[in-house]
C-alpha cells in the first residue's frame, strides 16, 4: 500500500489510510503544529491521538503485514518512528534512515506484502528505498525526474517511485510515461474538501494537484499474518525470503532454497540476540522480529572491533562502526576441570576490552582439544572454530564459533583489534546507533 503525505496550506496534513470499513482507502488528518492525528475509526467516526512532535512528517504504512495501515513519522534528523496501532505511545520500530532535507515515502518494494519506507534526496534526485525496516546493510536506489509518487506502475507486485512533472500532468516512470490511470480510490484536497480524481478530468487533476498512486482495495477486517513456521528440512520461496530478511538485518544464514544447519545456525543467533527459545526453528510469530534492527554498543574510539555478549552467547563483528555480522557463540560452561599442571581450575571466559595478539592457521592442537583457526586475545583464550557449538556455554574458556563462521571472521582479524568481552559477571554496555544510510 503506498500514500503520500499532503502539506496543505490551512496548516493540516493528509495521508491515505485504509480503515476497516467498506471504503477502500480513507483520509486521515494530521496537526503539524502538535502531532495530533485524526484517524477514521470504521464507524463513521474519527479516532483522535496525538503521536508526533512539531515539525514531524506524518505517514502511514502497513509496517507489521497485516493489512492494514497505521502511523508513523519522519523527523528532518533522519528518523523514522513507526506505530503498529491507530493510537498514540512509544514507536514499535525507531531507527535512523537517511540525512538532512531527505522526504519520506513509503511502498512495498519488495513485493512482500509489507511496507518498508523511502527517503527522496532532492539534491541527488534520487530515492534510496530500504527493503526492511530498521538499520539496513543494505537499499535500493532510483532516479525520479520530479515529483517523486509512488506505485506498482509495471504490475509486478512491488512498489517503484516515479517522477511527477508539475505542470505537464506527465507521469515519468523510468523516464517513461506509463499507461496509467487513475482508480475510483485516488484522492486530493482541492483546497476546500477532499475529492476523488474520478469526479475530474485525469489531465486537470495531473495539472492542479499532486497525484497519489496505489492499489485500492477493500481492507480486511480480521487481517491474520500468515506467514509460516520454518525448520529444518524445509524447502521454497518463504526459506528464500527467510534468509534475505536474516542478512538484511546483519546475520549469516547463507543461500539456497533449503532449510539447512547454515541457516539454522543464523535461526539460533536471532533467538540469541532476541532473547527467545533456542531451539533453531523460526516460529511463525517470529517474523516481526525481523523489523527490528540489531543494536550495538557505540565506541567512537574503536569503529572496528569484536564484541561478545556471553550473557546472550553472540560475537558482533563491527567494521568502520558498522555491523558486519552476528554470529552464534559457546564460552565457558562454569564447570570445573583438571588444568594442564594437574590442579582443578573453573571453566569461565575472560570479561574486560582486550586486543587480538597471536594467531594459528589450520588445526592448532591444545591439551583440551583442538582449536580452529585460533585468534588468541590473553592468555591460551582464544576465539576459535569448533566441530561442537551448542546453544548454552559448553566450552573451558575460549569462545567457540561455527567452523563456516570461524572462515568467514578469521581474515577480518588482525593483530592489535580491540575485543570488548561481557555479559555474565559485567554488565551488558548501552548500544548506540547502528549503521545509517549517509550521503
Amino acid at each position: 500500500m503506498r500514500r503520500l503525505i499532503l502539506p496543505l496550506i490551512m496548516g493540516i496534513a493528509l495521508t491515505a489510510i485504509p480503515a476497516p470499513s467498506l471504503a477502500a482507502t480513507s483520509v486521515a488528518f494530521v496537526d503539524p503544529n502538535d502531532g495530533r492525528w485524526y484517524v477514521p475509526d470504521g464507524s463513521g467516526s474519527l479516532a483522535s491521538f496525538t503521536y508526533g512532535a512539531p515539525g514531524d512528517t506524518p505517514i502511514s504504512g502497513d509496517w507489521d503485514c497485516n493489512g492494514i495501515d497505521t502511523p508513523g513519522r519522519f523527523r528532518p534528523d533522519g528518523y523514522f518512528y513507526l506505530r503498529n496501532a491507530s493510537s498514540g505511545g512509544e514507536p514499535d520500530v525507531a531507527f535512523h534512515f537517511g540525512v538532512a532535507g531527505d522526504q519520506p515515502l513509503v511502498g512495498d518494494w519488495n513485493g512482500d506484502g509489507c511496507d518498508t519506507v523511502a527517503v527522496y534526496r532532492p539534491s541527488e534526485a534520487t530515492v534510496y528505498a530500504a527493503d526492511r525496516l530498521g538499520v539496513h546493510p543494505t537499499w535500493r536506489s532510483y532516479p525520479v525526474a520530479g515529483i517523486p509518487v509512488v506505485g506498482d506502475f509495471d504490475n509486478d507486485g512491488s512498489d517503484e517511485p516515479a517522477g511527477y512533472r508539475d505542470g505537464s500532468g506527465l507521469i515519468l516512470v523510468n523516464d517513461a510515461t506509463p499507461n496509467y490511470a487513475p482508480a475510483d480510490g485516488d484522492w486530493f484536497y482541492d483546497g476546500s474538501s477532499v475529492q476523488v480524481s474520478s469526479d475530474y478530468a485525469f489531465e486537470n487533476a495531473l495539472r492542479r494537484l499532486v497525484p497519489v498512486a496505489g492499489q485500492f482495495g477493500i481492507p480486511c477486517l480480521d487481517c491474520v499474518d500468515n506467514r509460516p513456521a520454518l525448520t529444518t528440512g524445509d524447502r521454497g520461496a518463504w526459506v528464500v525470503e527467510l534468509r534475505t530478511a536474516l542478512t538484511a538485518v546483519g546475520f549469516r544464514p547463507g543461500s539456497g532454497e533449503e532449510y539447512d544447519s547454515r541457516l539454522r545456525g543464523a535461526v539460533v543467533a536471532f533467538e540469541k540476540y532476541h532473547g527467545i527459545e533456542r531451539d533453531g526453528v523460526f516460529g511463525a510469530d517470529q517474523w516481526a522480529l525481523l523489523d527490528q534492527a540489531v543494536a550495538i554498543p557505540y565506541r567512537a574510539e574503536t569503529p572496528t572491533r569484536v564484541e561478545v555478549d556471553l550473557g546472550r552467547q553472540i560475537l558482533f563483528l563491527i567494521v568502520d562502526h558498522e555491523l558486519a555480522g552476528v554470529i552464534p557463540v559457546s564460552s565457558a560452561n562454569g564447570e570445573t576441570y583438571t588444568s594442564w599442571n594437574g590442579n582443578t581450575a573453573t571453566a569461565r571466559t575472560p570479561e574486560g576490552e582486550f586486543a587480538f595478539y597471536r594467531s594459528e592457521s589450520g588445526w592448532y592442537r591444545s591439551y583440551l582439544g583442538g582449536l580452529y583457526e585460533p585468534y588468541f586475545f590473553r592468555g591460551g583464550y582464544a576465539i576459535h572454530g569448533s566441530n561442537s557449538v551448542p546453544v548454552y556455554p559448553a566450552s573451558h574458556g575460549c569462545i567457540r564459533t561455527q567452523i563456516v563462521d570461524q572462515d568467514w571472521l578469521k581474515p577480518q582479524l588482525e593483530h592489535g583489534m580491540p575485543i570488548y568481552v561481557y555479559g555474565q559477571r559485567t554488565e551488558a554496555p548501552p548500544v548506540g546507533d547502528g549503521p545509517t544510510l549517509e550521503s
